[in-house]
């Protein structure tokens, strides 16, 4: 079957327009090499059937699709990678917090404050008769109560903080949800009239990589080009459809689960050792002030007052008139008058530093083991959580390299590609010229020879 003349031509058009889309996907490869969330595009290309008969040479070549770069097992782990990331460094940006808090050690921590209260009562039982040392006492009785109260409250505004920002990002979660929904829509919409989908993939991704940050998803792609999103066993979107999550809905993953366990355990816990502190502290120095007598000789009263840590405070009583406090002990002899300089329950109250006052029955620590203990755990608690979170940053560090190896646009491969589809392209204008050259032989010169 004799072919046409123009059958090169067609040939050659073909060719001129696949190599023409493969540098226009290559130029916008190499537009968008630092655009966030892009991946790498290709042209691939098809050679196209030949035409009917025997010993018929191909027609040429087309662009079968533009096809997007990506590994979709490495895009779910990275999606957990993150989820797990944005856990423990919500967790460890509030324990950090709860350092700075607590001031340990420094000058004015709890335990340094503890110390110069013991101190003071050192000192008055070496004068109890003394006006400078009986204020002293209770000037540092009333800083370690502000103290006790600060740290509390301190806690009680971190813990108001957390519920904000676990608010916004709730708020934030929803809002990307109906941003997914939207793009499923123009994705469904693209892929019908057929249009180039994969930049609307791309930003769908990126979302979907920004909503794994805050909490844990399950991405389950359709048929049709649309994404499912679930967290846990709620469904987040589903096709164009985009559902609400409230704050008291469950979560797994992500900042919002570090961002509750902070709230629900962490802060609580720390909340309850220092009110357990506190109210430790109140009952010793109350019992033990109760068992002396003032300057007078009358019993001794409650020395604090307060159910915990935040309204621990001295008795007003005691701040207007220092000598109220009971420095000394009842005389052995019920008829012998008061003896202003002693000092015995003083001492008494000093030793209390070290006396076994915490932690079971019989108690098994201090005041200062039992605050040591709760700095320690913290500092664990902070290296454990910042340990974890350079795990997961290292994992996804890795995991990133791997996604760009297979979806990263590299700028000298694209080039050698763009001189490559060059080459290609001249090529098949120089086919054009031969058969244009060849055909006007044929139209304009065929039965001229000999004239």
């Amino acid at each position: 079957m004799l072919r046409s003349s123009f059958t090169g031509m067609e040939t050659a058009r073909r060719a001129l327009f696949a190599q023409r889309t493969a540098i226009d996907v290559t130029g916008h490869n190499m537009a968008n090499a630092s655009t966030p969330g892009y991946r790498r595009q290709r042209a691939q290309m098809v050679a196209t059937p030949p035409s009917p008969g025997a010993m018929q040479p191909g027609t040429g070549v087309k662009v079968a699709t533009i096809e997007r770069m990506r590994d979709q097992f490495v895009d779910m782990q990275i999606r957990h990678s993150r989820a797990s990331l944005g856990r423990w460094e919500a967790r460890n940006g509030v324990l950090e917090e709860l350092q700075e808090m607590f001031k340990e050690p420094s000058d004015i921590g709890l335990s340094t404050m503890m110390d110069r209260f013991w101190v003071a009562w050192q000192e008055l039982s070496g004068g109890a008769t003394d006006p400078g040392r009986r204020t002293a006492v209770i000037q540092e009785a009333t800083t370690l109560a502000s103290a006790f109260s600060l740290v509390s409250r301190q806690l009680k505004e971190a813990s108001d903080d957390i519920q904000v920002n676990i608010d916004s990002l709730v708020h934030s979660v929803n809002a990307t949800a109906e941003s997914i929904a939207r793009l499923n829509r123009e994705i469904v919409r693209g892929g019908v009239v057929g249009e180039n989908i994969s930049d609307l993939m791309d930003q769908r991704d990126l979302l979907l990589d920004q909503l794994a940050q805050d909490v844990n998803i399950t991405v389950v792609e359709t048929e049709e080009g649309q994404v499912n999103v679930s967290v846990g066993s709620r469904m987040l979107v589903s096709g164009v459809t985009a559902f609400k999550m409230d704050v008291g809905g469950s979560f797994s993953g992500g900042r919002i689960q570090g961002l509750l366990e902070a709230k629900s355990e962490i802060i609580p816990s720390y909340q309850a050792k220092l009110d357990q502190l506190a109210v430790a502290l109140m009952e010793r120095v109350n019992a033990q002030h109760s068992a002396g007598v003032d300057v007078d000789g009358l019993p001794g009263g409650a020395f604090f007052t307060g159910t915990g840590a935040a309204d621990l405070a001295v008795v007003s009583a005691l701040k207007i008139d220092p000598n109220l406090i009971a420095a000394g002990m009842p005389p052995a002899d019920p008829a012998a008058g008061p003896t202003p300089g002693d000092g015995r329950n003083a001492l008494a109250m000093a030793q209390l530093k070290d006396a076994l006052t915490m932690v079971g029955t019989p108690p098994t620590a201090s005041f200062r083991d039992f605050y040591g203990s709760v700095i320690t755990e913290l500092g664990l608690q902070t290296q454990e959580s910042s340990r974890a979170a350079d795990v997961y940053n290292g994992v996804l560090e890795q995991q990133q390299m791997r996604r760009d190896a297979v979806s990263g646009v590299s700028l000298d491969e694209e080039l050698m590609q763009l001189i490559r589809y060059q080459a290609a392209y001249d090529a098949a204008s120089r086919l054009v010229s031969v058969i244009d050259e060849m055909l006007d032989t044929l139209i304009n010169r065929t039965g001229i020879v000999g004239r």
